[in-house]
C-alpha cells in the first residue's frame, strides 16, 4: 500500500535524521486519510460497507487513562 519515493537531502543530514523527520510527519498526517481515497486503495466499494466503526477521541481516551493509572 506505500510508495517508494526518491528524496535528495543536504549533506549536513543524516539520513537517519532525514528518516525520523519523514516518520513524525507521516505520523502526524496519519489521522488525515481520505476516505474515499482509502476505499479506492483498498477496493472496497460502497455497498460492501456493512458495519459503521465507532469514532474515538484519543485525547480523551489518553486523559481518561492517565487520570486511572494516577488513582
Amino acid at each position: 500500500m506505500g510508495k517508494v519515493i526518491r528524496v535528495e537531502i543536504p549533506s549536513w543530514l543524516s539520513e537517519e535524521d532525514a528518516r525520523r523527520i519523514m516518520e513524525r510527519i507521516f505520523a502526524e498526517l496519519g489521522g488525515a486519510v481520505n476516505i474515499d481515497d482509502l476505499r479506492r486503495e483498498l477496493g472496497v466499494r460502497p455497498e460492501e460497507l456493512v458495519k459503521e466503526l465507532e469514532v474515538y477521541d484519543v485525547e480523551e481516551l489518553e486523559r481518561r487513562e492517565k487520570e486511572r493509572l494516577i488513582s
